[in-house]
């Protein structure tokens, strides 16, 4: 049987439209972005509307796989990506024990608000067999970022479970007592590395005193660590006292070398806050048990011991007409709460901070939000609120309080934050602002209140003393503004001053909501 060289023609085109037809298919509905690189690095079209989703954008055109991911990456991360995809277009044979580099990218994607939002994308390359192409590959990018974040939750929870396996194994070696007296002893070393960070210093004399005694309560704390077998504390306090051995090498030193030892405090202050959250609430939990009711003692002589009972007496020293808060262990309610108390100990305030629907936080926000409420704790302490002189003066009592309030609405999260404080004073404000170099002083006579008072956000606004412990506090609130942004969020501001300064970070509660509310209150200025 002979074909017609019509029919064959028609055969042919029906061939060429079902794989169309099938093509356009596998791209439109593919839960993965799909896409085919060339030899020369070019993206080809047609392209996945997973694609399009994930890095929101419409036009893949004149592309190249560096320049798609360059406006999204850091510039070390895309150091990674110039690298594999220059080994991967000369053909190099990857090692198959090697781990595929760009298996977790960290990304950060344009929002309508104009700010980014952070996600995580793995690539996989695929040699695929190209007309008039030597070398091509299927790249296929899968959103993992629900994974990454669920994972660092894991490690949290496995971190924070080793943790209470520690205690209760130093409780149970050492005794409750002489745990009590070790966290005693590591609050006071804990409150000295802070004081003594604090200690203005401009000659070497001084600077070596200063790096001395702090590098004495460190060592204090790591052995002390070590001796109830604490490993996160001993890791963190270790980490810490390496640092200080590196300065005391160097044959001079300068305020600027103290300033990464801020993150090195913080960092060894979250280990002992969540130890100490954990043992309050042990002791909160039992029930207190009459004297009589001593543990039996066997034949052999030895005594049966129940759980060690913790109380706050044997934690730290009550303070006059001040109740005792606890939080559920490991929370961030608890979390926050220990670290408003360090820093008003630091600040020689008395402060209180109330929570409220912490625990609702969605799992995508719970990282941002813990890094927001942290800044606006640490400005709100040690800016907003007064002494307690300062507050009696003013008719205040003499315990400031901090409120933190998360809500969920029907297109957004509200994170609520204010403060009983000072207020800020727009006057103020201009003037720190010049005085900083963030404006000049015609510009910031040109300036409304509910303008001014934003100046707060600036990278280089601060209203603290050069100090070296305190310089890296200074950024708190702009670290608060490019934390809500890269959550693709809003920050608003209100302030009475004399009398309070409120925060309201609305989150999308859709995937791309069209708005975000501010706070309903006159001068309040978004940012």
């Amino acid at each position: 049987m002979f074909i017609s060289v019509k029919r064959h023609e028609r055969e042919k085109q029906e061939l060429i439209g079902a794989n169309n037809r099938f093509t356009d298919a596998v791209l439109k509905h593919a839960s993965q972005g799909l896409f085919l690189l060339d030899s020369k690095d070019n993206v080809l079209l047609p392209v996945s509307h997973t694609l399009t989703l994930q890095f929101r954008r419409q036009d893949f055109s004149n592309l190249t796989f560096e320049k798609l991911l360059a406006p999204l990456v850091t510039a070390k991360n895309l150091t990674v990506v110039r690298n594999h995809i220059a080994a991967l277009l000369k053909g190099e044979q990857q090692n198959p024990d090697t781990s595929n580099p760009l298996s977790d990218v960290p990304v950060r994607l344009p929002t309508p608000q104009g700010s980014s939002e952070a996600a995580h994308y793995s690539f996989d390359f695929d040699p695929v067999a190209l007309p008039d192409e030597p070398r091509a590959w299927l790249v296929r990018v899968t959103d993992i970022t629900a994974q990454v974040t669920a994972g660092r939750e894991l490690e949290e929870l496995r971190a924070q479970v080793e943790l209470q396996g520690e205690m209760l194994r130093g409780v149970l070696q050492m005794g409750g007592a002489r745990f009590g007296a070790f966290m005693q002893k590591t609050d006071a070393a804990m409150k000295t590395i802070g004081t003594v960070l604090k200690k203005p210093a401009r000659e070497q004399t001084a600077f070596r005193h200063k790096l001395e005694e702090t590098l004495n309560e460190v060592d204090r704390v790591r052995r002390e660590a070590a001796a109830f077998k604490l490993s996160g504390l001993e890791r963190t306090a270790r980490v810490f006292e390496d640092a200080l051995q590196d300065l005391r090498s160097r044959t001079e030193l300068s305020g600027s070398d103290f300033l990464p030892l801020a993150v090195k405090l913080d960092h060894l202050y979250e280990q002992f806050a969540s130890l100490k959250s954990l043992t309050i609430a042990a002791g909160s939990a039992r029930e207190p048990e009459a004297a009589a009711n001593a543990p039996p003692v066997t034949e052999t002589g030895t005594q049966i011991i129940s759980a060690p009972k913790f109380t706050p007496d044997m934690l730290e020293p009550k303070t006059a007409g001040r109740p005792y808060r606890t939080a559920r262990a490991g929370s961030l309610d608890s979390t926050l709460q220990a670290l408003t108390e360090h820093v008003a100990q630091e600040r020689n305030k008395q402060v209180v901070l109330e929570c409220s629907g912490l625990e609702t936080i969605p799992p995508r926000y719970q990282t941002a939000i813990k890094n927001i409420a942290i800044q606006l704790i640490r400005n709100a302490v040690m800016h907003g609120i007064e002494t307690p002189e300062e507050r009696a003066a003013a008719n205040k009592t003499v315990r400031g309080t901090l409120r933190l309030d998360f809500k969920s609405r029907r297109e957004t999260f509200d994170l609520l934050f204010e403060d009983d404080g000072r207020g800020l004073n727009p006057d103020e404000v201009r003037t720190v602002a010049v005085e900083r170099g963030v404006l000049s002083s015609d510009a910031a006579a040109r300036l409304r209140d509910r303008e001014a008072i934003k100046l707060i956000f600036k990278s280089r606004y601060t209203t603290l003393a050069t100090s070296p412990a305190d310089v890296a506090h200074g950024a708190g609130m702009s670290l608060v503004r490019r934390y809500v942004h890269d959550a693709g969020g809003k920050i608003a501001l209100a302030s009475l001053p004399g009398h309070e300064t409120r925060f309201k970070v609305s989150f999308p509660a859709a995937t791309d909501p069209d708005h975000s509310s501010s706070v309903d209150t006159p001068s309040a200025a978004e940012v």
